[in-house]
């Protein structure tokens, strides 16, 4: 007797993946200015995916295709676990121009007790809410004196900050 070959499960897995990494390639090239666009691109797709997603699943319920239901939960679970294993895209962003951030800090000059500190690279990200919404700003920081109080100071006020690389630093400026 032959068994029948479930090629559905099997492709809905690869879709997820493929989904998970188009759309993570989006968000990456979108921290080129040039790119910034490819932002909303992949918010789209998110969008576009959870509607058909949903519409999906509300299609194998009423239908009663229950191994079809299970490969759609099993995919999204694998987004989500993706997601959640994906290193930071700044971690990311900063280890794509390592180099580029090494040659400008070199270029640059210390002030005259010896520090230098200088933001190398900022991100925002507008997060809408009501009444008005935020703007959150990653900053990727140089800061060659090691004190946590002077690393944290922005202009917006007392910052977060993550290390990323001997002096190289995530700061994470208050939303506003």
């Amino acid at each position: 007797m032959k068994r029948h070959q479930d090629f559905f499960s099997k492709g809905i897995l690869v879709y997820a993946v493929c989904f998970f990494l188009v759309y993570k390639t989006l968000f990456q090239l979108s921290y080129v200015d040039e790119f910034s666009n490819l932002w909303y691109w992949g918010v789209g797709l998110i969008v576009f995916n959870i509607f058909g997603f949903v519409w999906c699943l509300g299609g194998c319920l009423f239908s009663l295709m229950l191994r079809q239901f299970l490969s759609f939960v099993c995919a999204a679970s694998l987004v989500v676990g993706l997601e959640f294993l994906s290193p930071n895209s700044m971690k990311v962003h900063f280890w794509l121009h390592k180099s580029e951030y090494l040659a400008r800090v070199s270029t640059s000059q210390p002030a005259p007790d010896g520090r230098l500190s200088i933001v190398l690279y900022g991100h925002g990200v507008y997060i809408p809410s009501m009444p008005g919404g935020y703007l959150c700003v990653t900053e990727i920081l140089y800061d060659n004196s090691g004190d946590p109080d002077l690393i944290s100071r922005s202009e917006d006020g007392r910052a977060s900050f993550q290390r990323i690389d001997d002096n190289f630093y995530l700061r994470y400026p208050p939303c506003g």
